[in-house]
């Protein structure tokens, strides 16, 4: 018998940069539109975090580390991309069977696949529907539960933390790239692109999420490219504000990529990989770029140093593409039919 959700809780916390971390923080703010009570169990303590004080103003309610006694049957469980969460599975079940993993990724955890064989996950949730269908035949060979489910949502982005920047300074070339500073986030081949696209005026890089490993991956980056280690040396909207182009070429296949909304919101033009979950983001020609080498990747960059009216454009396009895809409207309509599901799962 389906039992109304009232409440859920979220193995984790919130954070401003990150995908997942920045991905649960803007889900919270619909939950809570919804009349969702919200609870958080992180797996580390909290009360130093940036989004503290909003969570704690939003109604949040948060727990101990790692306390799961408030959990009663019933409670849907969520872990966003967290390993922790696959850890903690089996003390999780002892208080509710609601269980449900939120896989970032294209690709699956090995304690995701050993969760799936004992059955501990009861719902697996999606941003992209794509992965989805690549995953779902994988775990159902593991665990034939028809029971477990397999669901897509229309995840939520704050556009409202990220303005849209019309005016930039002239006298230089913004670009940019931003993620983790993990080496795979980073091409090979980057400092070649940024080297070999021109431009009218002076190239002025910035590269936010930078340290030793990514280096060790690229090279040191050229002079006229700054470096920031994370959004505490420089934040999320002062990179916007510089790039007119984001210009990010890597190694790894995005599930559906955060800083595309945070791009698109603010006005910076994206020049990206032509896979993953950017090929369901950016409308090629429209509102970016999406290229397939390192010859597109320098093309792009150069045509939009040179037609900034096209740029201009598509940088409209793009924001509102944007609020196409992660609109409040939309995802909360979405979280509605997945709090449905939920509800139907065995307690």
């Amino acid at each position: 018998m389906a039992t109304q959700i009232k409440r859920l809780f979220v193995n984790g916390f919130p954070s401003l940069y990150g995908g997942a971390g920045t991905e649960l923080h803007h889900q919270i703010i619909v939950w809570r539109k919804l009349g969702m009570e919200v609870h958080l169990i992180p797996s580390w303590e909290y009360h130093q975090e940036p989004l503290y004080n909003e969570m704690a103003t939003l109604g949040v309610i948060m727990h101990a580390p790692g306390d799961w006694s408030a959990v009663q049957p019933g409670d849907p469980v969520l872990g966003f991309c967290n390993a922790e969460f696959l850890q903690a599975l089996p003390e999780i079940r002892k208080r509710t069977k609601r269980t449900v993993f939120v896989n970032c990724m294209t690709w699956l955890f090995d304690k995701e696949k050993e969760a799936m064989q004992k059955g501990e996950i009861a719902m697996f949730l999606y941003q992209n529907e794509a992965v989805r269908r690549n995953v779902m035949p994988v775990l159902r060979q593991l665990n034939g539960d028809s029971q477990i489910q397999f669901l897509t949502f229309s995840p939520y982005f704050h556009a409202e933390a990220f303005p849209f920047v019309r005016e930039r300074d002239t006298d230089f070339f913004g670009c940019g790239r931003i993620s983790r500073q993990d080496a795979d986030k980073f091409a090979a081949s980057t400092l070649h692109i940024y080297d070999t696209f021109v431009s009218p005026v002076l190239k002025h890089g910035l590269f936010l999420g930078f340290d030793q490993r990514s280096e060790n991956k690229i090279g040191r980056p050229f002079d006229w490219i700054q470096i920031a280690h994370n959004q505490r040396e420089v934040s999320q909207q002062a990179f916007y504000r510089h790039c007119r182009i984001v210009l990010q070429p890597t190694d790894t296949t995005e599930n559906w990529p955060r800083v595309g909304f945070e791009a698109m919101a603010s006005g910076s033009v994206l020049i990206v990989d032509n896979r993953g979950g950017w090929r369901e983001m950016v409308e090629h020609g429209k509102t970016g770029w999406l290229c397939d080498n390192e010859r597109d990747f320098i093309y792009y960059a150069s045509k939009m140093a040179y037609e900034p009216h096209l740029r201009d454009d598509m940088a409209e396009e793009a924001r509102l593409r944007g609020l196409e895809l992660g609109g409040l409207e939309v995802s909360m309509e979405s979280w509605k039919e997945v709090f449905e599901m939920m509800g139907r799962l065995p307690e």
